[in-house]
């Protein structure tokens, strides 16, 4: 279920917004890191590995193809649209920790999880709708960063449903589609004096897999952060 790389389309409108700026979420991720890594206190002993965890998130249209992303973020010349998403996510861990051999040597990707996650956003600002995705998520184990930081990454393919036609995902020669292909990229950073909290930015983009959901050219791209709790 999360193997659909073809999703990688373009959205559906990619002309900037006269107000946009992609400067409103381009330090979020670097801000959160770094709160997270100077707070104060001893490092905690690891806790027990989670099954459930509960993730508030909120995020912004931007318009760049979802392969471009990654490039005009680190050179801060992403646009947006005033439009926006804030909502909640609940996961459930459906297989714990299981190791990935990297096949002819003893080296081993450990601590990987796939994860069941549901999301319930509301959509507002220049298109206006609720949005329900259902997704399964691969998740790799801890990477070790600095002083007690560590990061995971995660990668989650589903299905996303719009309660109407989303406004900025048409135009004139192509209707918007309520149940589109979803997929979600995250980072999740953690540190060890805060177990059980930990600062998420996300990728979060709808499209209609070149033709497969709906006709090539549909969907959008959010990016945006959250403050996951897990629930154990």
């Amino acid at each position: 279920m999360f193997l659909h790389f073809a999703t990688l389309a373009p959205q559906a409108r990619t002309k900037p917004h006269p107000g946009g700026s992609g400067r409103s979420l381009c330090g979020i991720a670097g801000a959160g890191c770094l709160a997270l890594s100077v707070l104060g206190g001893p490092a905690l002993a690891q806790p027990a590995e989670r099954s459930w965890h509960l993730t508030a998130y909120g995020g912004q249209w931007v318009d760049a193809d979802l392969v471009e992303i990654p490039e005009r973020a680190f050179t801060g010349s992403l646009s947006t649209e005033r439009a926006y998403l804030v909502g909640a996510g609940l996961s459930r861990v459906i297989l714990p920790s299981f190791t990935i051999p990297l096949p002819g040597t003893d080296f081993a990707f450990r601590g990987n999880r796939i994860e069941l996650e549901g999301q319930v956003l509301r959509h507002f600002g220049d298109q206006s709708h609720w949005e329900g995705t259902l997704a399964l998520v691969f998740r790799t184990g801890p990477i070790p960063l600095f002083g007690g930081l560590s990061v995971n990454l995660a990668f989650g393919e589903g299905l996303s449903y719009a309660s109407e036609r989303p406004r900025l995902e048409g135009n004139p020669e192509l209707e918007p589609t309520q149940l589109l292909n979803y997929l979600a990229f995250e980072a999740e950073f953690s540190h060890s004096s805060w177990p059980g909290v930990s600062f998420v930015p996300r990728i979060h983009h709808r499209s209609g897999v070149f033709g497969l959901f709906a006709d090539k050219g549909s969907g959008s791209n959010f990016i945006g952060a959250g403050i996951r709790v897990d629930l154990r």
